[in-house]
This record gives C-alpha cells, structure tokens and sequence, in this order.
C-alpha cells in the first residue's frame, strides 16, 4: 500500500508542477482578396501572403493535342511571387500550368501524388512539391491549410479515379492527365477561413463542424449528386458568402458572360437553401476584398 500510495503522491507532484500550455492566440483579423482566374482558378491575398488555387490561364483551344503551358498567359496573370499553389485534382483545367505558376512564383506545389509527378517532370525540385492524401493540416509563415478528403463530379467513368504516370511524359494531352484523387481546401489566414472546392461533389462527414468564412463551390453536374446545394451548405455551417467556380467554358478566351440558366439556377438554391448567405459570380481577373 505504501509503495502504491507513494506512487500516485509523486505523479500529483509532477502533475502540479508542469505549467499549464499557453492558449494559442488567434491570427488578428484583415481582409482578404480574392481574384478569379478562371475555370476553378483562384488567387488569395491576405496579411502579406498570397495562395493560389487550380491556376488554369493557358486555355488552349483543344485538348487533343499535347498540351504546352502558355509563358505569356501565365505571366500576365501570375504574381512576381506567391506562398503556395494548390491542386485539387489532376485533370489539365486544374493542373496544366499549376508547375509554371509555383516555378514563376517560387511557391511549393501541394496535391495528390499524381500532381506531384507532373510538378518534378516539370522541373520543380523535392523541396517545392508538397504531397498529401487528405486529412493533413499544415502550418505555413503566416497561414495553415488543412487538406481535405473530397470527390470529383460525376462527368463519366473515363475521367473518375486513374493516376498518372509514375514518369509522365510533357507534354502530353488532356486524356493523360488523370483526376488522381481529389481534395478540397481550407485555408485559414488573416483571422478569416476560405474552403476551396473546385468540383460538384464532396464527403459529406470530412466537412463535418467546418464554418468557413466563405466558401469558393463548383456547381456543374450538381444535379447528379443527392440534395448537393443544401446539404452542402448546411454542412458546412450556412456560410456567410459562396462564390461560383468551375462555371465556365475551359477552351479559349475568358468571357464575363451572362449567367447561364444552370447557374442562376445554382443560385436560386443557395438562396432557397441558405437565406442568409450572399451568392457571388465572380468576374475574371477582377479582384475583390472580403
């Protein structure tokens, strides 16, 4: 009994003696900037740092042939320097020109493995190519962003599942470049949370207890997933603001045309569904501050 006793007096003693952790003290709130790049590409600017999400700029008229990145489009849109690129899935409208953007930015290159092997065949190094499967949630200088478990839209089986080459071969046409998994994002920076994505599908209990700020949501072929806008939404809290992505045409010049009908439709849910939440259909390249 003494030897027991003795025991638990001196795991109270050490028990006592720890200090108590520090409370984390929560980033200062500041707005944010977000720019629409087109198909599902986004740039994010807040307290100094920049992401960059599914940068698509190149926009090739078709994508039969091998498909090469744009130099000038890329330039045009690109910052001289960025903090992180995110991918989240591997088809060539999320990832074409991914691996150009974070070479000309010097930011580290964050998706699937699929995306990944085009970002070393691409000439990115080991130290600038960042791999996460989902469930991974990473602190950077400045922000953090949690990689989540996701679905593609349900297009046909031809682009589900699939991976690339272990060794791809640039460049190669769009049929080559599979989804590989796909993720969606959550970005926390300047006190604020940004959820990323950039396809109609998701797991519904990976966002379980999420509340972002604003979510950035893909509505195409929404129909063929059960009740996507308000359960969506209601998963993830009814979030103050929902910009559209991934609404238009991927092949050629940007067009800031009228909504479609699927669109406003789109729209009309997230209102009926959320009433409170502010809908947005971003123009290209026009920057806006939350």
């Amino acid at each position: 009994m003494f030897r027991t006793a003795g025991w638990w007096l001196f795991l109270a003693a050490c028990g006592s003696s720890a200090a108590p952790a520090a409370p984390v003290a929560a980033p200062a709130r500041a707005p944010i900037a977000l720019t629409y790049l087109g198909v599902a590409g986004w740039q994010l600017e807040a307290a100094g740092k920049i992401v960059i999400s599914d940068p698509y700029l190149s926009r090739p008229a078709s994508a039969d042939a091998p498909l090469v990145p744009d130099a000038a489009a890329i330039a045009a849109h690109t910052p001289a320097h960025a903090d992180l690129v995110l991918v989240g899935h591997s088809h060539h409208d999320h990832l074409l020109d991914a691996p150009s953007v974070a070479l000309r930015t010097g930011a580290p290159l964050l998706g699937s493995v699929s995306t990944i092997r085009v970002g070393r065949a691409s000439g990115l190094d080991d130290d600038h190519l960042l791999a996460v499967t989902g469930g991974e949630d990473l602190t950077f200088a400045g922000f953090s962003v949690r990689a989540i478990p996701s679905l593609h839209s349900r297009v046909g089986d031809r682009w589900l599942g699939g991976d690339i080459a272990a060794d791809p071969k640039l460049p190669m046409p769009a049929a080559q470049y599979r989804e590989g998994g796909t993720l969606a994002y959550l970005i926390r920076i300047a006190g604020r949370e940004v959820l990323v994505l950039d396809t109609a599908n998701f797991v519904e209990r990976e966002l379980a207890g999420l509340r972002p700020e604003i979510a950035i949501v893909a509505p195409g072929l929404r129909e063929k997933i059960h009740d996507y806008t308000c359960r969506l939404l209601h998963a993830l809290g009814d979030p103050p603001v929902v910009i559209a992505t991934h609404f238009d045409d991927w092949h050629g010049a940007p067009v800031d045309a009228p909504p479609s009908a699927d669109l406003a439709a789109f729209g009309d849910e997230v209102h009926a569904c959320a009433p409170r939440t502010r809908f947005v259909i971003p123009h290209h390249f026009e920057r806006m501050t939350f």
